[in-house]
C-alpha cells in the first residue's frame, strides 16, 4: 500500500514536469529564445519541482515567471537550496551550547 501512496503523492509533480517537457519539446523550439535568466524558466521549473516537491516547487516556478519582465534584473537565478530544518538547527545549537563546560551557567547568568 505504501508504494501506491508514494505513486499518488508523486503524480501531480510528475504530471506537471511532463507538461513542461511537452512545452520544451514542441512549443519552445518554434519561438525566439527570449529567456532573461540562466537556467531558462522551464529548466528552473523542472528543477524546482524535482528538488522541492509539487507545492513549493510550483510556487517557486510561478515566482520566477513573475520576475520575467523589464522591472527585474536578468542573470543567474538558481533554485534555492533547502535550509536545515528547525529540528536540525536546534540539535546543532544544543551541541555547541553544551560545549561551554560550565554546566549551563553562562546561559542562565546572561538573563539576570
Amino acid at each position: 500500500m505504501t508504494s501506491l501512496g508514494a505513486t499518488l503523492y508523486a503524480f501531480p509533480r510528475r504530471a506537471l514536469i511532463f507538461v513542461i517537457e511537452l512545452y520544451r519539446t514542441w512549443v519552445s523550439p518554434m519561438r525566439m529564445p527570449t529567456c532573461r535568466f540562466e537556467p531558462t524558466c522551464s529548466t528552473y521549473a523542472v528543477e524546482a519541482l524535482a528538488k522541492r516537491g509539487f507545492v513549493y516547487g510550483s510556487l517557486l516556478s510561478i515566482w520566477r515567471l513573475l520576475k520575467c519582465g523589464p522591472w527585474h534584473k536578468p542573470g543567474y537565478d538558481p533554485v534555492p537550496e533547502r535550509r536545515p530544518r528547525r529540528r536540525d538547527r536546534d540539535t546543532q545549537t544544543s551541541h555547541t551550547n553544551g560545549a561551554t563546560g560550565d554546566g549551563g551557567q553562562a546561559m542562565s547568568d546572561r538573563g539576570q
